[in-house]
């Protein structure tokens, strides 16, 4: 049985099967990703869903399929879709909004109503313009050498190994939120957007904690990067694997995650998954496709369950991986890995503008 405390400790709650069961009972199956964050979202989301469900079934089915046909958030996450502008430069900091600023005055703050599918709760999402989307090619990712001084800042901090396998050079520097998300933000007015639709599965405070914890600093930040060996950057990427945020030093200066293995899925190319099917994460020591890695320190495999500790001397000027970031990841990968939405049917168009394997 799995762990109560691994990637599938949300299945086993009866309160969210009893959910699961009521709202099977009021919608036809569902798109895969829909069915995905129906096992992971927060309970009183789940709640919300459901009275939506049984009321207003037929908006309740056309916010579903949003999920998977707008707002595409599995390929958003795993960085296969396209952003609308070519801007990749970080945004100036300021301070983090409260989304309560920009609320309508005519809706309380935690209502729901069963229009917000189709404007998932546009106030309550900081609001910030991105830069420029005139940027040149010449100007990516950075002006003024911010991404190369950022980037030897996570260097240092990792001491030039991958956190999971302890290899050496060469490594890769990798993002937690995507560098492809960058211009995100831009998306909110937008209906059926990606931050829009993860405020109807996940909690109005959880969901602002992820966003301020990303913007308006941006993907260029030494907390939203780690070091990777190659293949685990791409391991990575397609959702092969998830780390689980454990515990963060008073000091700052201690990490400690949890590493899982991902298991491939059986609905990768599924049109309709039914509610009550319970998906399966289980995995021990390898991922999908025989993907493994190993310890270069003691050559032993690395496996679910491996606990694994992450420093830093200075949590001011190299900053360890943001707690929250870690946690959206948590939420996300697991989201794509039992969607199947992670695995593209083709890998050949990879855009420069939005790879995050430069090696170092």
């Amino acid at each position: 049985m799995a762990s109560t405390d691994g990637p599938e400790a949300e299945f086993h709650d009866p309160r969210r099967r009893e959910l699961l069961q009521a709202l099977n009972d009021a919608l036809p199956p569902l798109r895969p990703t829909a069915w995905a964050c129906l096992w992971f979202c927060d309970i009183d989301k789940l709640e919300e869903l459901l009275a939506l469900a049984q009321t207003m079934p037929a908006v309740a089915v056309a916010f579903f399929e949003g999920t998977e046909v707008s707002a595409r958030i599995v390929p958003t996450w795993t960085q296969r879709k396209r952003p609308a502008s070519a801007a990749s430069t970080p945004q100036n900091p300021s301070t983090p909004q409260d989304p309560s600023t920009t609320q309508n005055p005519s809706t309380p703050q935690n209502s729901f109503t069963p229009l917000q599918p189709f404007t998932p709760q546009r106030p309550t999402t900081p609001l910030q313009q991105p830069p420029s989307a005139q940027g040149s090619r010449g100007q990516k990712r950075n002006n003024s050498g911010q991404y190369v001084i950022t980037r030897s800042k996570c260097h240092q901090r990792d001491q030039k190994t991958c956190i999971l396998t302890k290899s050496g050079e060469p490594n890769e520097i990798a993002h937690i939120y995507p560098f492809s998300m960058r211009n995100e933000d831009d998306t909110i007015k937008r209906e059926g957007s990606f931050w829009g639709i993860l405020r109807m599965f996940w909690s109005k405070e959880r969901v602002d904690a992820w966003y301020n914890a990303i913007l308006p600093l941006g993907t260029e930040v030494c907390q939203n990067l780690i070091c990777l060996c190659p293949n685990a950057h791409k391991y990575w990427e397609k959702a092969y694997f998830a780390l689980k945020p454990i515990r963060m030093s008073d000091d700052k200066k201690r990490l400690d995650i949890q590493f899982f293995w991902l298991s491939s899925n059986p609905h990768v190319h599924v049109l309709e998954v039914n509610i009550l099917q319970v998906p399966s994460l289980s995995a021990s020591d390898q991922g999908p496709n025989l993907a493994k890695l190993f310890n270069h320190m003691d050559d032993t495999k690395i496996h679910s369950g491996c606990e694994i500790s992450l420093e830093t001397d200075d949590p001011v000027s190299r900053p360890l991986p943001d707690f929250r970031l870690l946690e959206m990841q948590w939420f996300l990968h697991r989201v794509a890995a039992i969607s199947g939405a992670a695995e593209p049917q083709d890998d050949f168009h990879d855009d420069d503008d939005n790879s995050d394997d430069d090696i170092v």
